[in-house]
């Protein structure tokens, strides 16, 4: 053989090689709907809530700053499964019309990715937002979604790893998990119900309003937040479950775990509960934790992160390459600064409606289109968001220039007829 042979032949062996790493890597992404990262114990909380994903945190690598683009479901998973945020997808719902909007059917998606290049993929949804009716199944093989999915942690983590025993093949695999049990009503099963809330439940497990829309019993607080709690650590134990599973079918070395949430939850730190409402951190800052193969173990990652990142971080580890309208960065190829603004946007509940957010070099903008006013903070000296200072133009065109971002996909409009029930029962409208 020539030298000129034997190098190409050399490198083509490189490439296979190549090629095979990335084909043998697994995905499993979990999205834990309502946990804001501050009631986790690797990102700081005193209580224990959060065992197995801290253990998970602990093997790989974890973003202490991450920011949802949105703070309810709709937008905020469409933006984690498509790289785009809430103004390039457009997927969500405006309320002052009673519009809802699902996702464009030719959108790229990690499943649609993923399916191209011969994965294996499925998926087990946990709320009506996520269901075919928004075309959340596209991509997947399998796919299963309920309608309210509280209570249902330990099912869906059966149904996974029941999937995963007979996925194991030389084909790899992406798998989808939602679990929605930390959102409201808060009423974790026993005995997690009176983990933090000796008194139990006891009927009391979701705010309660006045006709005018106030809070009726402020003094809620605290034991709504300890059943919360109680939620968050139930279905951690369910997901040390999916763990335990993946090592014991000698999956772990070779799959990719990837771990965020939707979007936090508000108990009155500027005077809301809930979430969908407002943008403040509460609502927007979410865990993202990362495992497995090309992830650095035991890191933590204070540069700033953001939902749009998880689809570009997730393909770079595959080599799969990224679609080209992605607007997030591969947090594992190179280094991220707090200087890249990170917008939020799509609202969906009670006055102004319309809000928006833009996140840089530690300040924060909240933008509001309607009276066109904008309310600062600086995050250096106050990551809790409670003393405004005046926006600085830099701040303020930044936040105009994303709210004119046109839509990259045109979404598809449901008819209000077929979804206000649903958005109704999950507390929306």
């Amino acid at each position: 053989m020539s030298a000129g042979g034997a190098l190409a032949a050399v490198l083509a062996l490189l490439l296979l090689l190549s090629g095979c790493r990335g084909r043998k890597r697994n995905v499993v992404l979990i999205i834990v709907d309502t946990v804001r990262a501050d009631h986790l114990g690797c990102y700081g909380y005193p209580r224990d809530t959060s065992p197995h994903i801290d253990s998970l945190a602990a093997v790989g690598t974890l973003w202490s700053n991450v920011y949802a683009q949105s703070s309810w479901t709709l937008p905020a998973t469409t933006t984690i499964l498509t790289g785009l945020s809430e103004r390039s997808h457009r997927v969500g719902m405006k309320v002052s019309a009673g519009e809802v909007y699902g996702m464009n059917e030719q959108m790229p998606t990690l499943a649609t990715i993923l399916g191209s290049r011969n994965y294996r993929t499925a998926a087990f949804f946990n709320v009506y937002l996520m269901s075919r009716q928004f075309n959340f199944d596209r991509g997947f093989q399998s796919f299963e979604c309920h309608d309210n999915g509280h209570g249902r942690a330990g099912v869906t983590v059966d149904q996974a790893l029941g999937w995963l025993e007979e996925a194991r093949s030389d084909q790899p695999f992406f798998l989808a998990v939602h679990l929605f049990d930390p959102h409201d009503p808060y009423a974790p099963p026993a005995p997690f119900d009176t983990l933090y809330a000796p008194e139990g439940i006891a009927g009391d497990s979701v705010w309660e309003f006045t006709p005018e829309g106030g809070l009726a019993r402020p003094s809620q607080k605290e034991h709504l937040m300890n059943l919360y709690d109680g939620e968050i650590a139930w279905t951690d134990g369910q997901l040390g479950r999916l763990f335990a599973g993946l090592r014991e079918m000698g999956l772990a070395e070779s799959t990719i775990v990837a771990l965020t949430a939707d979007h936090g939850e508000e108990f009155l730190e500027h005077g809301y509960v809930g979430h969908g409402r407002t943008l403040y951190g509460e609502t927007v800052n979410v865990p993202l934790v990362l495992s497995g193969p090309g992830v650095p173990a035991g890191r933590v990652d204070s540069s700033a992160a953001s939902q749009l990142d998880v689809l570009p971080t997730v393909l770079g580890l595959l080599d799969a390459g990224l679609p080209d309208h992605a607007e997030g960065f591969d947090l594992l190829a190179g280094e991220v600064t707090r200087s890249r603004p990170i917008p939020a946007s799509g609202v969906n509940t009670g006055p102004p409606f319309e809000l928006a957010s833009l996140v840089m070099d530690g300040r924060k903008v909240l933008w509001y289109p309607e009276a066109d006013t904008c309310v600062a903070y600086d995050l250096m000296s106050d990551p809790l968001e409670q003393n405004p200072v005046e926006a600085d133009p830099e701040l303020q065109q930044a936040v105009l220039r994303y709210w004119a971002t046109p839509p990259v996909f045109q979404p598809v409009r449901l008819e209000s007829m077929e979804v206000g029930p649903a958005l109704r029962d999950l507390g929306y409208i």
